[in-house]
Formats: structure tokens, C-alpha cells, sequence
């Protein structure tokens, strides 16, 4: 599911982005009011609307890359599952061939002689472990000559074991390389993801309050609250100051006029 950082965002890039291009040709009708008195000569007002319409759209181009960056990254770690449960499988199979191998080596030679096979200690059951532990006992049977058993007339050739173990370990080897590829991949999209969340934690903080000060400069200082940026939130409004009495919302904001579409608050 998506990550909660990237949600929490998200609903307050909304909220700003709603409250900018909700009251964007007011803002800028009353800037006008207020500063065109000191137009000079050959001067005119810039087009304010535009100006906030522009900073919303480069909001929404942020959020829309953290979104599809958290999306990639939530893909991707999707395909992680069956390369480590074909890893698990296998390396379960060998750890039980390994257990068996070293119970009959037991019996056929002898506690004591279980180092010489390379049973040099507990059979490991990280993947990782038991690959390498896996061909040391493989090298140990094919390359040693085998001892005498304790029981006379019994013999043993460990070929048909060696292949079978050896058959075991080169699957898990190909799952071992799948699962790290996985891994790679998915540091990778979570690398990009982190970058982007970056990139909008900036892009919101300015936008935020570059439409805060258009607010607070035509004197609504509710709708400037509700876009504050979080001082212990990045990315997100300060969700302590957006709450309002009824009173001060009504003097500030028609009704219906809610930056966040939410009909009021």
C-alpha cells in the first residue's frame, strides 16, 4: 500500500493547491485594489492570477512525481516475492540433504571423521552460509579418498550425492543472484523515490508560502493559515493553525469557498 509520508503529503498539497486556484482571481482582483494607486507612469500590474495559477502547477508536477515514484517503488518491491520464496524453497531442500548427509557419515565413518568432509561445525541455514558450506562438502567427497567404514562389507559411492547436492546448490546459487538483483532494483526506485519527496519538500515550502504572503498581503489571515507549511512536518501544513471558529472563517471566506474542497471547515 502507499507509504503514509507520501499520503500525508499528498492531502496537503491538495489542500494548497485547491486554495490557490480557488481564490486566485479574488487574490489578484484585490491586489490590484490595493496596489494599482501606486502604479507609476508606464507601469502596470502584473498578472497575479496567472502567477498563482503557475505556482499551484508546479506543486501539483511534484506531487504527481512523489506519487508515481512511491508507486514504482511499491511495483517493484512487488516482484521481490518470488525470487526469495523460490530461495527459501530450495534452501530448505539442501539444508535437509546436508542434515541426512551428515547423519549417514556418522554412522558409516564416525563422529571423528566428519571434518574430513568439511562438517566443521553446525550446518548453517542462511542461504548465503549454506551455499559456500554446501561446496565445501561437496569438494571434501569428490577430492578426498573416503575412509574405511566401520562395518566391514559396506561400501559407498558418493557421487549420486555429490550431484544431487551440487544440482541443489546451483539452483540456490540462481536464486541467490535473483534476490540481490530484486535488491538492487529495489534500492534503486526507493533512491529515486527519496529524491523526489526531497524535491517536493522544497517545491512545497515555497509554494505554500508564496501563497500564504498573497493572503496575509490582502488581509486573509485564515486562508494564509491554512497553508502554512509545518515547521515539524515537511511537505505537509501545519495542521495546528488551519483550524478556525466559525467567526473568523466567515469574515475571511465565502461560504463553500473551503481551499481544501471540503465545504468549509
Amino acid at each position: 500500500m502507499p507509504s503514509k509520508l507520501v499520503i500525508d503529503r499528498q492531502k496537503s498539497a491538495d489542500a494548497v493547491i485547491a486554495a490557490g486556484e480557488t481564490h486566485a482571481d479574488r487574490i489578484a482582483a484585490e491586489l490590484e485594489a490595493l496596489l494599482a494607486p501606486y502604479l507609476r507612469k508606464g507601469e502596470k500590474m502584473p498578472d497575479v492570477s496567472l502567477l498563482a495559477h503557475l505556482v499551484t502547477r508546479a506543486l501539483a508536477d511534484a506531487r504527481d512525481r512523489m506519487v508515481a515514484a512511491d508507486e514504482a517503488h511499491l511495483e517493484e518491491r512487488a516482484d521481490d516475492g518470488p525470487p526469495r520464496e523460490g530461495r527459501d524453497e530450495v534452501a530448505s531442500e539442501l539444508y535437509n540433504e546436508l542434515t541426512d548427509l551428515r547423519e549417514w557419515l556418522t554412522g558409516l565413518y564416525g563422529a571423528a571423521a566428519l571434518e574430513r568432509f568439511a562438517f566443521t561445525g553446525a550446518t548453517p541455514r542462511e542461504p548465503v552460509q549454506l551455499e559456500r558450506f554446501s561446496g565445501d562438502v561437496a569438494r571434501a567427497l569428490s577430492g578426498k579418498e573416503l575412509p574405511k567404514p566401520r562395518r566391514k562389507g559396506v561400501r559407498w559411492d558418493p557421487d549420486e550425492t555429490v550431484l544431487r547436492m551440487e544440482g541443489l546448490r546451483d539452483a540456490l546459487l540462481s536464486h541467490l543472484k535473483d534476490v540481490a538483483r530484486e535488491a538492487r532494483e529495489a534500492e534503486a526506485t526507493l533512491i529515486a523515490k527519496t529524491t523526489a519527496i526531497s524535491a517536493y519538500d522544497e517545491r512545497f515550502s515555497r509554494a505554500a508560502a508564496f501563497l500564504g504572503g498573497l493572503f496575509r498581503l490582502t488581509g486573509h489571515a485564515e486562508l494564509a493559515s491554512r497553508v502554512r507549511p509545518s515547521s515539524r512536518r515537511p511537505g505537509q501544513i501545519d495542521t495546528e493553525t488551519t483550524s478556525a471558529s466559525p467567526g473568523n472563517a466567515a469574515k475571511d471566506e465565502p461560504a463553500g469557498l473551503d481551499p481544501a474542497g471540503e465545504g468549509g471547515p
